[in-house]
């Protein structure tokens, strides 16, 4: 192994680098994280000819394209098809009868996957809807995002070995998959539904570029944000998403006892966040925001 993970870190130089890291992408680790960031961060010291993490810091300070490769060195990529189902089905069962009858005569419908790692998620969704008889002649967009460019690459390469096939349920491999090599391939006609983008959700500019939503997928995210980013994250998605529109988060993850503007909707396997239908304000708020919906180009496959 390279010299790279002898470069020492001491706890001032770990602390600037994680508020910096907290600054630009909300990421929150405490000194329990340090040699977490010598091990992983010192291989990019040494890639970058670097005498020590003085340096790297500095650079980070000025350079994006490091910024990003430091986020990807920090950052878990674990995900998979059709992960934790139970959420997923009461989404089918419970919640897309309830937004299929509020939309009524207007047949779009929109989904985001915030924080979407490598594609498994979005292309899931995109299977389910695919399949649902109620949005046979909805316009359905599945929308990911993710803080790495290298996981929007993944993501639209989209393809895969056995690893995320773990939990995909009998039959959906050779309906939405074709063998490419010693990988499997989402078909096209999945692959047209998901548009993939970079998108920092501490970013303004890059949040609104997504558009108007009906739900929001943001499973396993927050929990790595600190308070501020956190709380700063659970606005910009609630303004993302239509009045009557849904959230859901991780199983480990929780607005419960926090000061958000959702309400809560108990299903019958799962909790879920909604937009109140009352922000609808007779109807204004939520023309203007079908209308930001449908004219949306912000996200680019």
């Amino acid at each position: 192994m390279s010299s790279a993970k002898s470069i020492p870190l001491n706890l001032k130089e770990f602390r600037a680098i994680a508020q910096l890291v907290e600054q630009r992408a909300g990421l929150a680790f405490d000194d329990a994280s340090h040699y977490l960031f010598e091990r992983r961060l010192g291989e990019r010291v040494h890639a970058r000819n670097l005498p020590s993490f003085v340096e790297y810091y500095e650079l980070l300070r000025i350079d994006t394209a490091e910024l990003e490769a430091l986020f990807e060195a920090l950052t878990t990529k674990e995900t998979y098809f059709f992960r934790q189902d139970y959420q997923l089905d009461a989404f089918v069962r419970e919640v897309l009868p309830e937004l299929v009858t509020a939309l009524g005569e207007y047949r779009r419908l929109t989904v985001w996957s915030a924080g979407c790692s490598t594609g498994e998620e979005a292309y899931t969704l995109a299977m389910l809807l695919s399949e649902s008889p109620l949005l046979r002649s909805f316009n359905v967009q599945i929308v990911g995002t993710d803080l790495c460019q290298s996981n929007v690459e993944a993501a639209r390469r989209a393809e895969y070995r056995s690893a995320s096939f773990r939990a995909l349920p009998p039959g959906r491999l050779e309906r939405y998959f074709e063998k490419v090599g010693s990988s499997y391939r989402v078909t096209g006609s999945i692959r047209r539904m998901c548009h993939f983008a970079r998108a920092n959700l501490l970013d303004p500019a890059e949040v609104r570029s997504v558009g108007r939503v009906d739900v929001v997928f943001c499973r396993n995210v927050i929990i790595y944000f600190g308070d501020a980013a956190r709380a700063q994250v659970i606005d910009a998605l609630y303004e993302r998403i239509l009045p009557g529109g849904y959230l859901f988060l991780g199983h480990t993850e929780s607005l419960l006892g926090a000061r958000n503007p959702f309400e809560v909707v108990h299903l019958e396997s799962d909790l879920a966040y909604r937009r109140p239908r009352s922000d609808r304000s007779s109807g204004t708020m939520e023309a203007a925001g079908r209308t930001e919906q449908r004219n949306n180009r912000g996200v680019k496959t």
